[in-house]
């Protein structure tokens, strides 16, 4: 999960299709990495106050976004909102915490009198 986290901060899920009204792809391309590191990778890898990957979506997307076109923004939000991988570890990590709860909590059966 740790590594996973990594590469998702570094490496920004790359716009393959510009929205109709987008004016300058090299421009939005340009700015859709630099605001990815600097939001994204600071949210997921900050090591004083990490956020979760849901949280850091909520955060990135108040971010200011220079030359990426509003319509090329919402194209890619919608990517970032499925975040599937992040659900499925999500999930993974309560499952197996309930598992261990449940084989290593016990209550101490009371003394035979």
């Amino acid at each position: 999960l740790d590594s996973h986290r990594r590469i998702v901060a570094a490496e920004e899920p790359k716009i393959l299709m510009h929205s109709n009204e987008c004016q300058d792809p090299t421009g939005c391309n340009e700015d859709w990495h630099t605001i990815w590191w600097n939001g994204m990778g600071r949210f997921l890898l900050d090591g004083r106050n990490p956020q979760p990957y849901d949280d850091a979506v909520k955060c990135f997307k108040e971010l200011q976004f220079g030359c990426v076109s509003e319509g090329c923004k919402d194209l890619m939000f919608k990517i970032l909102d499925q975040g599937a991988a992040f659900k499925h570890a999500e999930q993974f990590v309560s499952e197996t915490c309930s598992f261990l709860v449940e084989k290593l909590v016990f209550e101490p059966e009371p003394p035979s009198p």
